[in-house]
């Protein structure tokens, strides 16, 4: 009997699947955290998030997901020069996505104007074994889904679980994204439950080809970039690809340990230790470049 006090029950460990895409987030993401907690970790705004540099380190998941896809990922072949020029094209994607998240009106508008002329002559020619067009609303959907989804996955491995109103307030502020590369906004998912369906009925679609194959082998060999960025890029890739799972891997690959986000699990305490400034200053570098450039 004792004194009749109960011993506190022990912290439960939270689970995280080992691979994705296929597990959904919202039903993670539905966890509550209450307000202490989240001072306790101090994670930031929904504005915030979206500047936080160590999203970047995603950004390669992202981009196989949207491979991955059939239709994207032979626009891209067809069309895109990643091979001739990865960085410049990944600073064009970043410019884009942080000018969404933090720009003014008119500077979205810009940016919104400049990719769909990018993207206008991105359409396969008759007999293709692919059809695709990059104004297709299921393509502007899928590839801004990607950018929401990593985003979600590699801030809860920083932050741990977010709180329910901000994952709602970064599924609405990611939302421009898609909007910004043409998708009506009535077709981004109102919820995350709403999210994670889109997601999974997307997913299904994907399969990799010759073709996209050798788009990704061109980014992992990065041949036309810096040393340190062909440094970094293999043990990257086999993060990221280790992470994947189903038709989302491609065949063959060979993969290692540790996974992406489990990296990011790991890397959280030191990141969060950065003063903010310096973790936002990529972002906040693009977007002054962005503003600078004439209209």
């Amino acid at each position: 009997m004792g004194s009749g006090r109960r011993r506190p029950a022990a912290p439960s460990r939270d689970r995280r699947p080992g691979r994705e895409p296929h597990g959904p987030v919202g039903a993670r993401l539905a966890r509550t955290a209450g307000p202490l907690s989240r001072r306790a970790r101090r994670i930031p705004s929904a504005a915030g998030l979206q500047l936080e540099g160590v999203l970047l380190a995603g950004g390669l998941r992202a981009l196989m997901l949207q491979l991955a896809h059939p239709a994207v990922g032979h626009g891209v072949a067809a069309h895109s020069d990643f091979a001739a020029d990865p960085l410049g094209r990944l600073r064009g994607t970043l410019e884009f996505v942080y000018v969404c998240a933090a720009g003014d009106e008119a500077l979205v508008r810009r940016a919104a104007r400049a990719v769909g002329v990018a993207h206008r002559p991105v359409v396969s020619a008759p007999g293709e074994p692919v059809a695709y067009d990059a104004r297709e609303p299921d393509l502007q959907l899928w590839v801004a889904a990607t950018i929401h989804d990593t985003a979600m996955r590699i801030a809860e491995a920083v932050w741990g679980p977010m709180p329910a109103p901000l994952a709602d307030e970064l599924l609405a502020r990611n939302g421009l994204v898609a909007t910004a590369l043409g998708l009506p906004a009535s077709s981004w998912p109102a919820d995350r439950a709403a999210f994670d369906a889109a997601f999974a009925e997307s997913a299904r679609a994907l399969a990799w080809h010759d073709g996209t194959l050798e788009v990704v082998r061109a980014l992992v060999a990065a041949r036309a970039t810096p040393w340190w960025v062909r440094l970094l890029m293999p043990p990257l890739a086999s993060a990221t690809l280790a992470s994947l799972s189903g038709s989302a891997r491609p065949d063959g690959v060979a993969t290692a340990s540790p996974r992406l986000l489990a990296v990011a699990r790991a890397a959280a305490p030191a990141w969060r230790a950065l003063p903010v400034g310096l973790r936002r200053l990529p972002a906040r570098r693009l977007l002054r470049a962005a503003a600078r450039r004439p209209a």
